[in-house]
């Protein structure tokens, strides 16, 4: 034990598990110490700071016993729907992260510009998990049946989108667009599609495309698409889907191979055993692994993340890519590399600390199919911001 060791007084101390960072190819055996919200030392053995009973009192060095689990960066959920009271069919963040290791939401186009203020001062600033978003391209927002968000085509607003960007730039990640027909664009085709696009290239951000009941063929979506913009749901089974024929459509191997990303956005109709297996057949597994979480999927089969990434591991992925497809992944389609999906001495401590245990289970997605699966992923703690979640809110006392 050094002398730097010795001086320093670590909050919380995460002994003996396996530091899993897939991104940065970590894989060891180690202690994990966290001081002041911060990773301050990952080393193989750390010291306990003893409970001091002055006053004020020193609750010493909090401890949690890692052995046998693995410790990872705070899971990224990079499609979810969290703009409650205001957005239909959403979820509340913080019950749903406290539970699942996650530590960042994004919200898929839950706003516009008309209302992407409100998703800041109402949900991203009372939030305890991290809030990021996707931008609708259309100013209203993300709506539901019969008013589709882009059946007038003049929601799809370039100029205001941009506007509400750069008034937004620690807020906004990226732009939403759903290419579904005719219940959300009308008989506007793929032109939300391409005047998110355009908002991408003004201001350097990376467009999702929601698709399921494409109005065309998928190719024609595909080649639309930039390097680093995501397609989300792709292993949808609805209609102009990544599959044709049984195998995968034309032009998705070219989209992969220039830097498309494929998202799973499992939802309650958007992932298909059968989609999954042709892909997986054809070696495309996907680059990010996200819920769609709102009120419907959360109550169906998607559940939550942990479970959605133990649907993944039992169609063949590696757990690392798996990992990696919650971690350091989404954090570089989304550019926030440099602040979160990895573990670094000096980062914000935002930790998923979880078991992958070899009990079966039966897995549904969400066009009736069933599999029954060996491997499940199990969360054993949520630690955000360096402090165990024991619950909705955090617990800032000893860990019980």
């Amino acid at each position: 034990m050094s002398a730097n060791d010795q001086q320093e007084r670590y909050d919380l101390v995460i002994r003996g598990g396996r530091i899993y960072d897939p991104g940065r190819g970590v894989d060891r055996i180690a202690d994990l110490g966290i001081s002041d919200g911060r990773i301050a030392a990952i080393k193989p053995e750390l010291p306990i700071k003893a409970p001091k009973l002055d006053f004020p009192p020193d609750l010493g060095t909090q401890i949690i016993d890692a052995h046998g689990q693995y410790v990872s960066p705070g899971f990224i959920d990079m499609h979810a729907h969290v703009y409650t009271g205001v957005c239909p069919l959403t979820v509340p963040a913080d019950p749903i992260a406290s539970r699942t290791g996650v530590t960042t939401i994004v919200s898929a186009g839950d706003a516009g510009a008309y209302s992407i203020t409100g998703l800041r001062h109402l949900i991203a600033d009372r939030s305890h998990t991290r809030i990021l978003a996707f931008i609708n391209i259309s100013i209203v927002g993300l709506t539901t049946w019969p008013y589709g968000e882009l059946v007038d085509i003049r929601y799809a607003d370039v100029g205001l989108a941009g506007d509400a960007i750069e008034r937004n730039r620690d807020l906004i990640v990226g732009i939403k667009v759903r290419e579904t027909a005719p219940d959300v664009v009308g008989d506007n085709g793929l032109e939300p599609l391409r005047r998110a696009i355009q908002v991408g290239e003004a201001t350097g951000l990376p467009v999702m495309c929601h698709i399921g009941n494409t109005p065309t063929v998928l190719t024609e979506v595909l080649d639309l698409l930039r390097p680093g913009d995501i397609l989300t749901h792709c292993f949808t089974g609805s209609a102009n889907n990544l599959v044709v024929e049984g195998a995968l459509v034309n032009g998705a191997h070219r989209a992969r191979e220039r830097g498309v990303i494929f998202d799973i956005g499992h939802g309650y109709g958007s992932f298909d055993f059968s989609i999954a297996d042709v892909a997986v057949k054809e070696g495309l597994y996907p680059d990010t692994i996200s819920t769609d979480l709102h009120s419907l999927s959360a109550a169906g089969s998607a559940k939550d993340l942990p479970t959605t990434m133990s649907k993944l591991l039992g169609l063949g992925m590696p757990l690392s890519d798996v990992v990696a497809a919650v971690t350091s992944r989404p954090a570089q389609v989304i550019g926030r590399e440099g602040e979160i999906g990895t573990l670094q001495v000096g980062r914000e401590a935002d930790l998923a600390i979880f078991e992958v245990v070899e009990v079966p289970f039966e897995a549904h997605d969400t066009y009736g199919h069933t599999r029954t699966l060996n491997r499940q992923i199990r969360i054993a703690e949520t630690i955000r911001k360096g402090v165990p979640w024991a619950g909705p809110y955090p617990h800032p006392g000893p860990h019980i």
